[in-house]
C-alpha cells in the first residue's frame, strides 16, 4: 500500500515560486489500477515524480508499505525503486545499437543471471506480442505501438509491486490504444497495481479510480459518469 500525505510541490526559479501541488492526500490499494487524467501542464508527471521518489516533495509525505520513502538514502531510495517499481514512459528510452531482447535484460543484468534472466525476457516479451522473430532486431525496426509493448515488458522483468504508467497511450492511434489497455488490463488482472496519467480520458476506461488533477489538487471522478 502507498500512502501520500499532504503532499505539495513548489518550483522556484528568478521569476518566484510556482505551485504544481497543493496539499494531495491518496491511498493507493495493492491491486488496484488508479488513473489520474488532466490537460498538458497540470502537473500530472510532477506527481508522478514525486510519487517514485524521483522528485523532493516540498512539503507532505509517501511511504510505501509504512517506509517514509524520503527519509531513505538517496542510495535506498534508489535501491527500492528498481526493486519495487516498473516504468514505462510515453517517449520509450532505448539504446538504439541493442538488440530488442538484450534492451529489456540490461537493467537487470547484474541482478540475476543471464541463463535465468534472458528466458524470463523471451517469455513476457512473447505474453506482451513480440513475436521471438523481432527479439534481435533494434528498436529502430519497430513501430511505436511494439516498443511500448517491449517498455512494458522491459518494466515488468523485475516483477514490481508497482507498475507507473506516465502518458504510455499518447502516441497511438485509437486501435493501438486499446491494445495497450487490454495488455495492461490483462496485467492488472492478474494483481499488478497500475498507477497511469494520461490527457485522454478515454484511456480510463479500465481503471478501478480515477482522478482529475486540476487547480493542483486531485479529484476523485465517477468512472461510469466519464465511460
Amino acid at each position: 500500500m502507498i500512502e501520500i500525505r499532504n503532499l505539495s510541490k513548489s518550483f522556484t526559479n528568478s521569476s518566484g515560486q510556482t505551485d504544481i501541488l497543493h496539499n494531495i492526500s491518496l491511498t493507493i490499494e495493492k491491486g488496484q489500477w488508479y488513473t489520474i487524467f488532466g490537460p498538458s501542464c497540470t502537473g500530472k508527471t510532477t506527481f508522478l515524480g514525486c510519487l517514485a521518489g524521483l522528485l523532493s516533495p516540498t512539503t507532505g509525505e509517501v511511504l510505501y508499505d509504512g517506509i517514509q520513502f524520503f527519509q531513505l538514502s538517496d542510495k535506498a531510495r534508489s535501491n527500492y525503486r528498481r526493486k519495487h517499481i516498473g516504468f514505462v514512459y510515453q517517449n520509450v528510452k532505448f539504446l538504439q545499437h541493442y538488440s530488442i531482447i538484450d534492451n529489456v535484460v540490461l537493467p537487470f543484468i547484474h541482478d540475476e543471471p543471464k541463463k535465468t534472466l534472458y528466458p524470463k525476457a523471451m517469455t513476457l516479451l512473447e505474453q506482451v506480442g513480440i513475436c521471438n522473430e523481432l527479439f534481435e532486431r533494434f528498436p529502430e525496426d519497430l513501430s511505436v505501438e511494439e516498443r511500448q509493448r517491449v517498455a512494458i515488458a522491459r518494466a515488468l522483468l523485475g516483477n514490481p509491486s508497482i507498475l507507473i504508467c506516465d502518458e504510455p497511450t499518447g502516441n497511438l492511434d485509437v486501435n493501438e490504444r486499446n491494445g495497450l489497455l487490454d495488455l495492461l488490463s490483462f496485467y492488472r488482472a492478474q494483481g499488478q497495481t497500475i498507477i497511469m496519467v494520461t490527457r485522454d480520458e478515454d484511456a480510463t476506461k479500465y481503471s478501478d479510480y480515477i482522478y482529475k488533477l486540476e487547480d493542483k489538487q486531485l479529484v476523485e471522478m465517477d468512472r461510469h459518469r466519464i465511460n
